[in-house]
C-alpha cells in the first residue's frame, strides 16, 4: 500500500515550485563564475570546497525570494554567497559570517562588486543580530543542536535549511527545512545532504564523518564503520571479517541510497553505517558476530552470513509494504533543540 501522507504538500504544487527554483538558481550558475571562487593561485581548489550539485540543491529548497534578507553560515570561498546575491538582486541583503578569519577576508575581497554582501568573521551558530531579521537562514556547515539564535533572527514565514545529525551514528545527517510560524519554528521538509561539523575553530584537514565513527581506520585506503553496539564492544574481530569480505552482487533491487530515509528515521536496532576509499558509502544491519551492508550507489553488498542477510531483506520488505518512503515522505521535528525525523501521516 502506498503511504499515507494525510495533511502533506500536494505534489503537483511541490513539483511546480521546484521547478521555478530550480529555472532561478541555474539562471543564478550561470552568471556566477565558479573557479574565479574555489581555484586558489597555484590552481588547486579550497579545501572543503561544496559541490555546484549540492549548492544548487539546497538553493532550490531555501526558495530564496528577489529582496530577501539571507543570512549564511559557512561563506568558505564566497561562491554560493554570490549565488544568493544574484537570486536577491540589488533590493536584498547577505549576511554571510564564518569562523575563518582567512578565509572570509579572501571571500570578502571575491565579493567586492556584491553591494548587497557584507561579510562577518564569527561563529555561526550566534547568527548576527545587527542585520536581523532574515527571510531566509542558510548553512553549510552543521550543529548538533538548533540554535536559538537563528529562530529569534528569523522572521516571521521565513526558512531555515541547515543540515542535522539526527542519530548518535556517523553519516546520519540530513538537510532540514524549518518554518517560522506564528513566531515558533516548525518542521517543514527533509532533503539528503550533509557538511562538516559547525566548530569555534577553523577546520584544518577535514577528512568526513569519521569524526562520529566508532572504527576508524587510516593509512593509504583510509575507511570507518559506525552503529550503536560498537560504542561498548570490541570491533576488533568484526573489522578483520568485514575488510576481508568479498563484495557482491545484491539480491535487492533498492540500492543503499534508496532505503536510507527509511532507515534513518525507524533506527532499527544494529542500524550501521561504514565507508571505504575505494568501495564508497554503505548502509545496513551489523552486530558484533558479523554484517549485512548494501552499498549507496550500486546493486552492490557485503554480507558475512545469513542471519545478517535475513534482519537487513526484512528491513527492505518493510520499506516495500509501505510504499518505498523517501527524504519527500518525512517531516523534521524539533524536541529539546535536537532535530529528529518523523513520517508524514504517521506509521
Amino acid at each position: 500500500m502506498l503511504l499515507r501522507t494525510n495533511g502533506c504538500y500536494n505534489k503537483e504544487a511541490i513539483s511546480q515550485i521546484n521547478r521555478r527554483y530550480t529555472m532561478k538558481v541555474e539562471q543564478a550558475i550561470q552568471q556566477v563564475n565558479r573557479d574565479y571562487f574555489v581555484l586558489q593561485e597555484n590552481g588547486k581548489m579550497l579545501p572543503n570546497t561544496t559541490s555546484t550539485k549540492a549548492i544548487k540543491k539546497h538553493l532550490q529548497f531555501l526558495e530564496i525570494r528577489e529582496g530577501d534578507r539571507v543570512l549564511e553560515i559557512g561563506t568558505g570561498s564566497g561562491y554560493s554567497t554570490a549565488l544568493i546575491a544574484e537570486l536577491i538582486g540589488q533590493s536584498g541583503k547577505v549576511t554571510s559570517i564564518d569562523i575563518d578569519p582567512a578565509i572570509t577576508e579572501r571571500a570578502k575581497s571575491k565579493l567586492s562588486s556584491y553591494a548587497q554582501i557584507e561579510c562577518i568573521i564569527g561563529d555561526g551558530r550566534e547568527g548576527y543580530q545587527s542585520n536581523a531579521p532574515y527571510n531566509r537562514v542558510i548553512a553549510w556547515t552543521s550543529t548538533e543542536y538548533l540554535p536559538d539564535s537563528w529562530g529569534r533572527q528569523l522572521a516571521e514565514a521565513g526558512f531555515i535549511v541547515a543540515p542535522f545529525r539526527i542519530l548518535t551514528i556517523a553519516d546520519s545527517m540530513v538537510m532540514v527545512r524549518l518554518k517560522k510560524d506564528s513566531g515558533n519554528l516548525k518542521g517543514d521538509r527533509v532533503e539528503e545532504g550533509s557538511y562538516i561539523p559547525m566548530t569555534s575553530e577553523p577546520v584544518v584537514n577535514f577528512f568526513g564523518h569519521e569524526v562520529f565513527a566508532e572504527l576508524v581506520g587510516e593509512g593509504e585506503h583510509p575507511y570507518w564503520a559506525s552503529s550503536h553496539w560498537m560504542k561498548k564492544t570490541s570491533t576488533e574481530k568484526w573489522e578483520e571479517k568485514i575488510l576481508q569480505s568479498t563484495i557482491k552482487s545484491s539480491p535487492f533491487e533498492p540500492i543503499g541510497e534508496d532505503v536510507r530515509a527509511f532507515l534513518l528515521t525507524k533506527n532499527p536496532d544494529g542500524l550501521t553505517t561504514a565507508f571505504h576509499l575505494n568501495t564508497g558509502f554503505w548502509i545496513g544491519y551489523s552486530s558484533p558476530n558479523g554484517f549485512a551492508l548494501l552499498s549507496y550507489d550500486e546493486n552492490k553488498w557485503v554480507v558475512s552470513d545469513d542471519q545478517h542477510a535475513k534482519v537487513l531483506s526484512d528491513w527492505i520488505n518493510h520499506w516495500e509494504r509501505l510504499g518505498k518512503p523517501s527524504y519527500e515522505h518525512l517531516e523534521p521535528i524539533i524536541v529539546n533543540k535536537k532535530i529528529s525525523l518523523k513520517f508524514k501521516g504517521g506509521i
